[in-house]
């Protein structure tokens, strides 16, 4: 009897050789064996490819002079990343960066980070180019202004204000960051002020101008 239940294991144990699970959940691509393939035990070929979609990971690179803002926003709380895929009418998911990597590429001088999207609307796909964006920080009630108005003089940096009278006058700011058309002002601008953002090189103080 000992040896009929030793052979009815070795039975059971044969057949869970013929059944390979997944160790992941994720979606498969194309069948890289199909019947009738010769296969044999440690084969180097792939069945199949399964990719994990749900989670789902965006890997981009940052210059390393942000580095260190990076890491100590990130000690100190969950930063929120931003993906949006390359393509008309989409809508960028939301994630959280889970990853910084060990080594500044030297080559390009940045620095590999990973995000975690939960992706349940399956948006991002594996392999896909997305738009990603950090944020390290929200500031709240700050002024904020166009770039193109801020001006480089002798005394640092001016903006042209357009009193009510429609009349400009020069105006010293301290300029805290840039990005892209904006400059966030710390100080200099009062909320509401309007500033020129065009043709500064013919105006000068108690000029008036035109709105156009």
């Amino acid at each position: 009897m000992k040896a009929d239940d030793a052979a009815v294991e070795t039975a059971r144990l044969n057949t869970s050789y013929c059944l390979i699970a997944a160790p992941i959940s994720g979606r498969t691509g194309g069948l890289l064996v199909h019947s009738g393939n010769m296969i044999k035990a440690n084969d180097d070929r792939a069945l199949v490819v399964i990719n994990q979609v749900e989670p789902i990971y965006v890997t981009f690179a940052l210059p390393e002079a942000v580095l260190a803002d990076v890491k100590r926003r990130a000690a100190a709380g969950t930063l929120n990343v931003s993906a949006l895929p390359n393509g008309p009418g989409l809508t960028p998911s939301e994630g959280t960066l889970s990853f910084i990597d060990n080594t500044v590429d030297t080559t390009t001088g940045t620095i590999n980070l990973r995000a975690t999207f939960p992706n349940h609307d399956r948006a991002l796909w594996p392999g896909q180019f997305t738009n990603v964006s950090l944020t390290l920080a929200t500031e709240a009630n700050a002024v904020v202004a166009p770039t193109p108005a801020i001006q480089a003089g002798q005394q640092g940096s001016y903006v042209y204000v357009i009193k009510p009278d429609d009349t400009v006058e020069n105006r010293t700011v301290v300029v805290r960051r840039t990005w892209q058309q904006w400059s966030v002002i710390d100080k200099g601008l009062a909320p509401g002020e309007r500033v020129v953002t065009d043709g500064q090189l013919r105006l000068a103080p108690g000029v008036k101008v035109a709105i156009k």
